[in-house]
């Protein structure tokens, strides 16, 4: 695995498993609203056909949650697998969806009057809102919208969940149109049963609210400013992703776990490598210590941090940082522009390397075996300490100074990275409390 510069094929968002997408209801809510045209039928079909492209994600979800699949496991690796996303593809085709719209758009102008083509108008219609406001809310979750032609997905820039990408202000405007599309229909319906149905549809949006604003609440008035949180696993993995460096290669699998009290990403490499990331943009200058718990099983016995054929390693913390135009000569700025004209900003200006190796002396700095842009430290070393949660520190500010030759720059990202692809090896590693604190300050791990 090559430990400075990523080289990802496949981006895969790890989804937190209250949200699968824009709510289901929104769609629902939708259907019923634009294309129910105040008919009491046309309204029930456009709800039920706003909500059909999620149907096969539930009745999956249903079957592998039976099957003993947690939700980490099934939103983290499972939604990515080709079979669920071919699934995906055909439910939410814009190619699929707008050819049904047009067949019902015919039969109503072609046939005599009748009310079945009105039925598969509105029908169509809904279900093509739904594949279009997902295109529009789809990140590395997205789906093959034009299948079954192609395979190419869109990565939209805005998330539906993400807050690094908009993802609280898409909280807000899907439940103020949410509560404003309940509002119309309530009025609209005049049986008990509709209303009391569209009151309880309501009641996610209220709560998406509530929490939001506590969020909101906390960063303001008591949030800890001397504490920067980066993956503190226990509120969740909101705004982490699996990186698939080669396509080709098996990927390493994370997940959510309980390890000996502590909530953490357990890795899981086989042969396989892979990073569990997260965009970050912070600043040094206040909170440059970075704090952290790691555990690994058991070493890779076959690595060599120095060369190429041995870059694997049981556990390893990867930051990525942006640094100063001027501390970058010439044909390191032409190098890195090549590079992220391909793989854009998960090419870093540099990246630091905390690694637990299997036999390089703790203390040991080397250049990977890839690029110089990248060091390793190695922090710890061997099966000593195996099967125990160890605390780390480490000044990054000061590791960026004397690597990289300045106090300028920024961390854009950290990742998680257990892999074993160049050894052929298997290894397991667990992740918890990543967060930075001000010098001086206490590494404040969860109880």
């Amino acid at each position: 695995m090559t430990g400075g510069s990523t080289k990802p094929d496949d981006r895969h968002a790890a989804l937190p498993p209250a949200r699968l997408g824009v709510q289901t209801q929104t769609h629902a809510l939708i259907g019923a609203y634009v294309f129910g045209m105040r008919d009491a039928t046309l309204m029930t079909v456009g709800a039920v056909a706003g909500m059909l492209p999620d149907l096969p994600m539930f009745v999956i979800v249903a079957t592998l949650s039976a099957m003993g699949h947690d939700g980490q496991e099934i939103f983290g690796h499972d939604y990515f697998q080709p079979w669920w996303q071919q699934i995906n593809g055909v439910a939410h085709s814009l190619i699929l969806w707008p050819l049904a719209l047009v067949a019902a758009l015919v039969a109503r102008r072609a046939g005599p009057p009748a009310r079945w083509p009105a039925i598969l108008l509105a029908a169509t219609a809904a279900g093509l809102a739904h594949a279009c406001i997902d295109f529009l809310c789809h990140r590395e979750d997205a789906h093959m919208q034009l299948w079954p032609i192609s395979s190419w997905k869109f990565i939209s820039p805005v998330s539906y969940y993400d807050p690094a990408h908009f993802g609280g202000a898409m909280m807000v405007l899907e439940a103020g149109l949410g509560l404003l599309m309940a509002w119309r229909l309530f009025r609209i319906a005049r049986r008990r049963w509709s209303r009391g149905l569209i009151g309880l549809v309501s009641l996610p949006y209220l709560a998406s609210l509530v929490m939001l604003s506590a969020t909101v609440a906390r960063a303001e008035g008591g949030g800890d400013t001397g504490s920067v949180a980066l993956g503190r696993f226990a509120m969740g993995t909101s705004g982490w992703s699996v990186v698939a460096i080669d396509k080709k290669v098996p990927m390493t699998r994370y997940k959510l776990v309980r390890k000996d009290g502590v909530v953490a990403i357990a890795a899981h490499a086989d042969r396989s490598q892979a990073l569990f990331v997260r965009d970050v943009d912070a600043a040094l200058d206040q909170t440059p210590i970075l704090c952290w718990r790691w555990r690994v099983e058991g070493v890779v016995e076959r690595a060599d941090i120095r060369t190429k054929k041995g870059d694997d390693q049981a556990a390893r913390i990867f930051v990525g940082l942006s640094l100063p135009r001027e501390s970058l000569s010439l044909g390191t700025r032409m190098k890195l522009s090549l590079g992220r004209a391909r793989f854009g900003k998960l090419l870093p200006d540099g990246a630091l390397n905390y690694v637990w190796d299997n036999k390089a002396p703790v203390g040991t700095i080397v250049p990977n075996a890839y690029t110089d842009r990248a060091r390793m430290f190695v922090l710890q070393s061997g099966n000593g300490r195996a099967g125990k949660w160890v605390t780390e520190r480490r000044d990054l500010l000061a590791d960026m100074q004397s690597q990289f030759g300045t106090k300028a720059g920024r961390i854009m990202l950290i990742a998680l990275a257990t892999d074993t692809d160049n050894t052929g090896s298997m290894a397991e590693a667990g992740y918890a409390d990543l967060h930075l604190v001000r010098p001086g300050a206490s590494c404040r791990f969860q109880a």
